[in-house]
């Protein structure tokens, strides 16, 4: 799937809600964070975006990308002169480029952070910009919550959904919280190995054992 097709989806889609979008003629290629607000509220289809998040959204893409300004710019002015088209027709009217720039803008607001984050690394280039207010946790917001912030107490997920017959539990199961006999109450420390993996120093399991054994000699040499 290329990156048009999958923009064109993201706008088309169901979450995504359809509303004017209106830009004021002195914010047109200003590079600003105003600039940015009203990219953001035009390919999201929500005129009600957190500026403070828009401010912060701003620095990152600023520091992540060297010409960003220059991106915005040219896709504000786009989208400002085919402010009247609907959502399909304006993305028809987009450069490869500027669908680039628009994906780049579109995507923190609903994933909640810039960048590319990894699991088999240590560090990446992902940035945090927001966790409550990402779209994406919007569509069920009102049956899930979200991610590590229940809203209805510890272990609310043990209550029987009305209609199932659940089999025997413990007494007292849903006060548990914190206090779940098979709670892990001591964080182990990881493997040497795995650590090495990690954090990039060895790509394989090999590797990894080659290099601590390198290394504690290095170490009984030295003594």
């Amino acid at each position: 799937m290329n990156r048009r097709t999958f923009l064109r989806m993201m706008i088309s889609s169901s979450v995504i809600i359809s509303v004017p979008a209106i830009m004021p003629a002195a914010l047109a290629g200003s590079g600003s964070e105003e600039t940015l607000l009203f990219v953001s509220q035009t390919l999201t289809g929500r005129q009600g975006l957190d500026p403070a998040i828009c401010q912060r959204l701003y620095l990152l893409l600023s520091r992540q990308t060297h010409d960003f300004d220059q991106q915005l710019t040219r896709l504000a002015e786009r989208l400002r002169r085919h402010i009247h088209l609907s959502p399909e027709e304006r993305l028809a009217q987009l450069s490869e480029e500027e669908v680039t720039t628009a994906l780049s803008i579109i995507t923190p607001w609903y994933l909640g952070y810039t960048g590319n984050p990894a699991t088999t690394r240590a560090t990446d280039d992902a940035q945090f910009v927001t966790f409550l207010s990402a779209l994406m946790y919007e569509p069920t917001a009102s049956i899930t919550p979200r991610p590590s912030y229940s809203q209805r107490g510890h272990d609310y997920w043990q209550a029987v959904p009305e209609g199932v017959t659940a089999p025997p539990m413990p007494e007292n199961i849903t006060a548990w919280g914190t206090d779940s006999p098979r709670a892990a109450r001591v964080i182990t420390e990881p493997q040497p190995e795995w650590l090495a993996m990690v954090e990039g120093r060895a790509r394989t399991h090999a590797d990894a054992v080659r290099l601590l054994s390198h290394a504690e000699d290095v170490n009984h040499d030295a003594v």
